[in-house]
């Protein structure tokens, strides 16, 4: 029997390689996990039709999926949803009120949509170039938002409420300057992404208190159980929580000098499938 009944997963930088993809000797690990009884839980930024495109790419589905830093819980299929803590109105407005002060425009997911303007799209062509990957920022699930108006008129018509933010300014100093503001209104959960040392810099946002260590909190007492019943891996400042919290948790090979610090034990980088090693080392 396993130490641990929770297995938690990021997804980019952790359970994915560099393309964005399942290795497959993650799928072979994650599934002797299960065998041995562990629930696996995909816990990601991603908003919930993503986490469910990599569930199905597994030999069998997750167990769960805490999606968009721990904003949406629910079972790998879409059903059962078990949590949900989404942004008002006036949220995603003083967001975008923010973001014209700055000259820069935000995303915004819903359960199963990215709409993003502008900067997002940099933001992807800047990723990919730095990676050295094809420079193609077409996503699926997503649509284009070209100005202020157009926000403004998706707020007003949206059928569904949004669960997360992403800001980013092709200035990483002004990323700064808008955290300080993001923060200096108290309504918001805020994880910063520093990339390439400090080169590129985007935030995510959330209302307060939603992060993945308190949707992994809010899972394991469903289950009845506890944290200390969780292992969690990642590689990224929105993994912190988790990885905080969780009763093992584990950075990456890849992951920033900070979050290893934090992390009880480190492991390999994602390219040299540091999710199997640890699941072998600490589950089997």
């Amino acid at each position: 029997m396993a130490k641990y009944k929770i297995l938690a997963l990021d997804l980019d930088g952790t359970l994915l390689n560099k393309e964005s993809m399942l290795p497959d000797e993650n799928k072979q690990a994650v599934r002797q996990a299960q065998q041995a009884g562990v629930q696996v839980v995909l816990c990601t930024g991603r908003n919930p039709i993503e986490a469910k495109m990599f569930s199905d790419e597994l030999l069998s589905p997750a167990d769960w999926l805490v999606t968009s830093n721990g904003a949406y819980i629910c079972k790998p299929d879409l059903t059962q949803n078990i949590f949900a803590d989404y942004l008002s109105n006036d949220d995603c407005r003083l967001l975008l009120n923010i973001c014209e002060e700055y000259g820069t425009d935000p995303c915004l997911y819903n359960d199963c949509h990215l709409f993003y303007g502008n900067a997002f799209k940099r933001f992807f062509r800047e990723l990919n170039i730095r990676r050295n990957m094809n420079p193609d920022t077409k996503r699926n699930h997503s649509s284009f938002i070209a100005n202020n108006e157009e926000w403004e008129k998706l707020l007003q018509t949206s059928k569904k409420p949004f669960i997360k933010s992403i800001l980013y300014h092709d200035k990483p100093e002004l990323v700064d300057e808008i955290i300080k503001k993001l923060d200096d209104t108290g309504r918001f959960e805020l994880a910063p992404s520093v990339l390439f040392g400090g080169l590129m810099k985007n935030v995510e946002v959330n209302c307060k208190g939603v992060h993945k260590g308190n949707g992994l909190k809010k899972l394991t007492e469903y289950l009845g159980l506890t944290m200390n019943d969780v292992m969690a891996m990642g590689d990224s400042d929105n993994d912190l929580t988790m990885l905080k919290m969780s009763g093992l948790g584990i950075a990456m090979g890849n992951a920033e000098e900070h979050i290893k610090e934090i992390a009880d034990e480190c492991t390999l980088t994602n390219i040299e499938f540091g999710v199997a090693h640890s699941i072998k080392k600490y589950l089997l």
